[in-house]
């Protein structure tokens, strides 16, 4: 676990959304997915809620 993949995980929290954190944190959308399905496959559970437009916390995110 890299601590750039948890800042970049509370961005996705804090702003609500991928392409918004991406882009504060000043990575590409995709590479910052991945970073996030990394991390929940690292951890062994899944951290967010993915909707069309928006993502949430699970209860272990």
């Amino acid at each position: 676990m890299d601590l750039k993949v948890l800042k970049a995980f509370l961005t996705v929290c804090k702003t609500g959304n991928i392409t918004k954190a991406a882009e504060e944190i000043y990575l590409s959308q995709p590479a910052l997915s991945r970073q996030i399905q990394d991390l929940e496959e690292e951890l062994g559970c899944k951290l967010l809620n993915r909707h069309t437009r928006s993502l949430s916390l699970t209860e272990s995110g």
